[in-house]
């Protein structure tokens, strides 16, 4: 398995990872480096591991947050999706309604053109 060191708040951190995870990895770890060099910014020097439990819980919450989202949205397009199939089934109903009605209307001329052949 790969090791990456990864660099967190001047802290390096060496970390196994499976094979082709490494570029990955370190987009998160420079995420959380982020997030870690702005508390340092709002709270100074508090300590490590305060920092990286504030971050952690930061970015927890970012992501419940998005998970939230994510629920809604997909509470939304399920609802979408009846609606869809429910129109799909009037438009079916209407265009069976309107074949129908056309050839009841066909028969009706046909009747009336053989009165009228009938009468010539």
């Amino acid at each position: 398995m790969p090791e990456i060191v990864v660099n967190i708040n001047d802290q390096d951190y060496a970390i196994v990872c499976d094979p082709g995870e490494e570029n990955h990895l370190k987009n998160l770890s420079s995420r959380i480096d982020d997030k870690v060099r702005d508390l340092t910014k709002k709270f100074g020097k508090i300590g490590e591991t305060r920092l990286m439990v504030m971050a952690s819980l930061l970015i927890s919450d970012e992501t419940h947050e998005l998970h939230k989202k994510i629920q809604n949205d997909l509470a939304k397009i399920t609802s979408l999706e009846k609606i869809i199939a429910e129109n799909e089934k009037k438009i079916l109903s209407q265009k069976e309604s309107e074949k129908t009605f056309i050839e009841n209307k066909n028969q009706q001329l046909n009747d009336l053109l053989s009165q009228l052949t009938s009468l010539s």
